[in-house]
């Protein structure tokens, strides 16, 4: 059953003299809403490919209870041996959750001038590799325990220790919208919506 019709929210673009250019706004045009799906198993925010650079979209999942970020993606050879691991890995333990992430195969015989990563990954809230692939096909299978997010937050209370006389962060979708309306996170602990800071 569809659930929820998803749309990359940050478009890809890349000009590396004599490596790679691409603009993903020539073709694509931007989604203007997160996702999030309620599931039989927790809460998922879904993010695809270039939305993993963007550490607020994954505060927002946090902050609307997601208890895993999804990010189908692609990235190729150039900015994935750089930086897929450690994106992935910030984006978890930035907001003390789990990130699966899914790539294409890469196929070392294509014909073509974009060359997949692959590493298709299931990661826990400190940060943790559950379970990987490589760069060959594969299938990732990881157990999550939604109860590592609670001890994950308890033994690190970074919500807690947030400097908001410092600086604010609004969800400007939920502005005007209290707690009561649903958005509960892990084990009773708040979603921040409208003004409230993380």
């Amino acid at each position: 059953m569809l659930e929820k019709i998803r749309s990359q929210l940050h478009l890809f673009e890349i000009d590396i003299p004599g490596d790679i250019k691409l603009k993903e706004s020539d073709t694509f045009t931007g989604g203007q809403e997160p996702t999030v799906v309620d599931t039989d198993v927790g809460r998922i925010g879904i993010g695809i490919c270039h939305d993993i650079r963007f550490p607020e979209l994954a505060m927002l999942y946090r902050s609307r209870g997601a208890h895993l970020i999804c990010y189908p993606s692609a990235f190729n050879m150039s900015t994935g041996e750089l930086l897929w691991d450690l994106m992935q890995k910030s984006r978890a333990i930035d907001n003390q959750l789990f990130v699966a992430t899914c790539s294409p195969a890469r196929d070392p015989n294509a014909e073509s001038d974009y060359m997949i990563w692959g590493h298709s990954s299931l990661i826990g809230p400190f940060g943790e590799v559950l379970a990987a692939a490589g760069h060959e096909e594969a299938t990732v299978i990881g157990e999550i325990d939604l109860s590592m997010i609670l001890s994950t937050r308890e033994n690190l209370p970074l919500g807690m220790q947030r400097r908001r006389d410092l600086y604010r962060w609004v969800d400007v979708q939920r502005r005007g919208e209290s707690a009561s309306d649903g958005a509960r996170g892990v084990e009773g602990e708040d979603a921040l919506v409208s003004d409230t800071v993380l």
